[in-house]
């Protein structure tokens, strides 16, 4: 496996895919990419510039999407276009697909569609891992992932995140080959000679007594313990309903609700995006009818300490082999948390694997994987405000 990352923050679109993509190139050093990932800030997230990418690769498979921000060995950036061109070996299979106008259908569904195009042509192979990416829009997350893991298979390590448009909520893009989408989840499935390790963290702390969901439909939190989602926040905060609308995106970031899960160590995060006028809770992922919820708190040490723990278990689960490259899904939140220290988090990444691994990334609205790394025991999740690591290894 010969693996090569470019990277371009030039102003015009075309002319940084066309540095991102020749230093790619060069450093293959010869060998022929086939298979690209393909990450940009929404304002590269343009037909003309996935044109010139197809172009300058002879239409090699990409897959990518749109982000808030951009991690590479280089640094962290809110703008950018980034690319890690791949050549493997005949021993790898992989297979790439999207599934369109989810809005139009049911999460579902669409997630099982997607899971049947990605196992198209698997016969008979032996399969890895998946790795998914959505629309941000996409309210449902956890019955697409339902959808996907009835094909897949229920404890089939996917993992993926939601592309992200720097918190505006009103488009974001998926990169599939020559096809720019939206209300769109595209993927990867791989299989054969592939070897992979995968931690995932956040570092967020429960606080404040146990409460129950009451009433609750998708991701809208209707009733806790009886009464208007909302006064959960009010009487926390001493803030009435329209003083926590106006602080809610620093509340919903610093003060996440928490899903307490039976037979695991960690809760899945949810944040909160809006407050409804009857006192409900909307939420960037589904919260089931009765589940078990805290609100969290986390400080700068516990999701540096989160982080480090994810890049350790993705390191332990790949063994001793080589590690050729990292794909990194930051969650949005943190990037916004850490400001303009956000370097930090990735300087600790670095410290795990070392300076010149290859190490491209996103920061995301939202993040898949199941909680447990070894053995991917159990289902996958939706998460909010987390950290995962895949890394890439070869024997």
């Amino acid at each position: 496996m010969n693996v090569s990352l470019g990277f371009s923050q030039l102003e015009d679109p075309i002319q940084a895919a066309n540095e991102a993509i020749g230093q790619a190139i060069i450093g293959l050093k010869n060998a022929s990419p086939n298979l690209a990932f393909l990450f940009t800030s929404i304002e590269f997230a343009h037909p003309a510039v996935l044109r010139a990418s197809n172009n300058l690769l002879g239409e090699i498979p990409i897959l990518g999407c749109s982000s808030q921000g951009i991690l590479t060995n280089q640094g962290v950036f809110k703008h950018g276009f980034a690319i890690l061109l791949l050549s493997l070996t005949q021993q790898t299979f992989f297979n790439l697909a999207a599934v369109k106008n989810i809005n139009k259908k049911t999460p579902h569904l669409s997630g099982k569609e997607l899971g049947d195009k990605l196992l198209y042509g698997f016969k008979n192979v032996p399969r890895s891992l998946s790795i998914i990416l959505s629309d941000k829009l996409i309210t449902e997350g956890t019955d697409l992932i339902n959808g996907l893991q009835e094909s897949l298979g229920k404890s089939f390590p996917l993992i993926g995140a939601s592309a992200a448009d720097n918190f505006e909520n009103q488009k974001t893009y998926q990169y599939l080959n020559q096809e720019m989408l939206s209300d769109s989840c595209s993927g990867i499935l791989f299989g054969g000679k592939f070897n992979f390790g995968f931690g995932i963290k956040h570092g967020w702390k429960a606080l404040g007594k146990m409460r129950c969901v009451s009433s609750s439909c998708g991701n809208v939190i209707k009733e806790i313990d009886g009464q208007a989602a909302v006064k959960l926040y009010e009487n926390y905060f001493a803030k009435n309903t329209l003083e926590l609308a106006k602080e809610l995106r620093r509340i919903s970031i610093y003060y996440p609700l928490g899903i307490y899960l039976p037979g695991e160590k960690e809760y899945l995060l949810r944040n909160i995006i809006s407050i409804k006028d009857d006192g409900s809770l909307v939420t960037q992922g589904d919260i089931p009818q009765n589940s078990k919820i805290r609100l969290m708190i986390s400080t700068e040490d516990s999701r540096l300490v989160a982080t480090v723990a994810a890049c350790e278990e993705a390191k332990k689960t790949l063994g001793n082999q080589k590690i050729k490259f990292i794909i990194v899904f930051d969650s949005a939140a943190r990037f916004s948390i850490l400001g303009r220290q956000n370097d930090i988090e990735l300087r600790v990444i670095k410290e795990v694997f070392g300076e010149n691994t290859p190490l491209i990334g996103i920061f995301t609205n939202g993040e898949q994987a199941p909680l447990k790394s070894i053995d991917y025991l159990g289902r996958t999740y939706f998460h909010n405000q987390s950290i995962n690591i895949i890394a890439i290894g070869e024997q």
